[in-house]
């Protein structure tokens, strides 16, 4: 190839493919340079001995070579001349002539017409060629073709068997902590009529009995509804004229769930325990929102919740994704049908539609959760000693943790701390201690079964801080805390609490919050549940990438006047904070968390293991003295 090539190429169009073919002929790339030499006779070997030939000077030259060899193409192309013709065989002897006196003189021009008439040839050689090549790619092309079409073939039949199995398991049995269990039913008194009967072989939704309209009847009040969209939905299997069973369309949607956990053992579904997600589940069945063929089997109408909460912790805004049936278009209906069959303790706040690849765990990027802590829960050891002695005696230290306090204990205990308010040191110190968690740190401590070198114990919190405090109606000071982060692990949060709150009565120090972040093992207490809810869930990342409407974003704290943002800060402040100070009033969870915390403080005086100790305990730590 001659120097000029690769930028004489940009200047020719990629469809000139004969001038293409020419390029990649060495005597053609001589015969062109030399008629553009200065000196005729003087051969050049070597082409990059012409530094003063430019890349158009070729260009033109190549172009005016193919007007030439297209008139001899069309020459060729004549009817042939017939042997006597004088005309033709002066022209054989005139290109006779030409050639010999080409090869007498070496001219130049003479060299390119020879050229050309040889590369006729090869052009015909070469599509040849080139018209076999792609003759044999298509081939490799088809047989690739067909290669992965019986790969991807036996993909889909794998998937099909793995179903077909999958559902010959699931259809086998329910799942044992659903309410479609009929031992479920039996332990906790929950009659399903439809389940319940042996004669009824309908394949429909539940038709169990409003609850609510079930405790209205009792009371003697009627219900009046009110709407036509509802009367519509509630009938949700009917039959028409021919007897055949109306089909109502599946969506997926996100509920927005609102719950107290004080009568639950948490909201994942588990065998033989009362949970959010059973209850939930039920009440959708009995709205006539998932079949009886899917009840009982969460993957069936694909059930996912954004967090995982501990027995007793409440929930604002726990979102679930479900793929339910929709009688009507209509969205506040179809939550009023859900909410109508929902205990009080659990509420719908919003529904939404949702893609049908959404999950409600992995869609999400962040989660806020408040904890409430009585200010009394920050007095020092001493004030607690001093104020349980007052109570229970000199010998209270002598009292066994299992032994509960009576309602007159918990009535003078509570007349005793309930007038105490954190003082400006306190909520100082709080602060500090909660701001060592922002950042990333391994919460192996914070936490239970997590080594010190496991990933899964590193968590990043993005803020952890203390709000305003609030006075209930009992004369009780609350100081509510914020923590928002991406997950967190079981029982991290309430470990995270203790560990604070004894930083700031000087139970702890900032030094050991600092070594509960190392390798070393510290032995955490664990802060009472009931002051734990799930404030709100956060989609920013799944409404930016899913490029949502204002209507169809899943943003519950950006617009304070929506409705369902008032419906969520109702229940927040009405039912859940509320419901947590009552809940204090009558159990005592924190008077009962400081007593066994002075035990745990004395016995266990956070200090560091290298590994961590087994049941026995570690007897050699004597008991610190109690500050002043």
């Amino acid at each position: 190839m001659f120097f000029g090539l690769s930028r004489l190429n940009s200047y020719i169009p990629h469809h000139c493919n004969r001038i293409a073919r020419f390029l990649n002929s060495h005597r053609v790339q001589q015969a062109v340079i030399s008629s553009l030499t200065y000196t005729s006779n003087q051969h050049i070997s070597t082409p990059t001995h012409s530094p003063s030939i430019k890349p158009h000077q070729i260009y033109c030259k190549l172009f005016s070579i193919m007007a030439e060899n297209k008139k001899e193409v069309e020459t060729s192309t004549a009817p042939a001349a017939s042997i006597e013709d004088p005309t033709s065989k002066s022209a054989t002897s005139n290109e006779a002539l030409a050639i010999n006196t080409a090869k007498d003189k070496g001219d130049a021009n003479s060299n390119l017409n020879v050229s050309i008439s040889g590369e006729d040839n090869a052009n015909v050689n070469a599509n040849a060629n080139a018209n076999e090549k792609e003759n044999g790619s298509k081939s490799n092309k088809r047989k690739k073709n067909a290669y992965f079409q019986k790969k991807a073939k036996k993909k889909v039949e794998r998937q099909k068997n793995m179903r077909n199995t999958w559902k010959s398991r699931t259809d086998a049995e329910v799942h044992p902590g659903s309410y479609a269990d009929p031992e479920m039913r039996k332990m906790f008194n929950v009659s399903i009529p439809e389940l319940d009967s042996t004669d009824d072989n309908t394949d429909g939704a539940g038709t169990v009995k409003n609850i609510k309209q079930e405790k209205k009847d009792d009371d003697g009040v009627s219900g009046d509804p009110k709407d036509k969209d509802k009367e519509i939905a509630e009938d949700v299997e009917k039959k028409s004229q021919n007897g055949t069973v109306k089909k109502n369309p599946k969506r997926k949607v996100a509920l927005l769930l609102g719950f107290k956990g004080t009568e639950y053992v948490g909201m994942q579904i588990n065998k033989g325990q009362k949970t959010i997600q059973a209850q939930v589940e039920l009440g959708l069945f009995q709205a006539g929102l998932i079949s009886k063929s899917n009840f009982g089997h969460p993957n069936k109408y694909g059930w996912s919740n954004s967090a995982r909460t501990d027995k007793g912790v409440h929930s604002c805004a726990q979102v679930c994704s479900v793929k339910i049936e929709i009688p009507t278009g209509n969205y506040n209906v179809v939550r009023e049908m859900i909410n109508d069959q929902l205990p009080d303790d659990i509420t719908v706040a919003d529904i939404i539609q949702v893609p049908r690849t959404f999950c409600a765990r992995t869609a999400r990027s962040k989660v806020r959760y408040q904890y409430m802590l009585p200010s009394f829960a920050l007095l020092s050891r001493a004030e607690v000693a001093s104020g349980f002695e007052s109570v229970l005696g000199s010998n209270w230290k002598d009292r066994s943790l299992r032994t509960p306090f009576s309602q007159n204990e918990l009535k003078l205990l509570r007349e005793k701390f309930a007038q105490h308010r954190a003082s400006e040191d306190n909520l100082e110190k709080l602060n500090s201690a909660l701001g060592k968690y922002e950042g990333t740190n391994k919460y192996h401590n914070y936490t239970s079964g997590k080594a010190s070198d496991d990933a899964s114990a590193k968590r990043y919190i993005q803020s952890f801080t203390v709000q305003e405090s609030v006075v209930d109606k009992h004369g009780v000071e609350w100081i509510p805390t914020l923590v928002v982060g991406q997950s967190f692990l079981l029982h991290q949060i309430r470990k995270m609490l203790s560990m604070a709150m004894d930083t700031a009565r000087g139970a702890s120090s900032l030094e050991i919050m600092d070594t509960s972040f190392s390798d070393k093992y510290i032995n955490i207490n664990t802060a009472p549940a009931n002051g734990l809810f799930l404030d709100m869930s956060y989609y920013g990342h799944f409404n930016n990438k899913a490029n949502l409407s204002t209507e169809s974003k899943l943003d519950w704290h950006s617009d304070e006047e929506s409705p369902a943002h008032k419906r969520w800060k109702g229940f927040k402040e009405n039912q859940v904070m509320s419901h947590i100070m009552d809940e204090e009033q009558a159990q005592g969870n924190f008077l009962t968390y400081l007593f066994s915390q002075d035990h745990h403080v004395r016995y266990e005086n956070y200090v560091a293991l290298d590994v961590k100790k087994g049941k026995e305990g570690n007897p050699s730590v004597e008991p610190p003295s109690i500050e002043n």
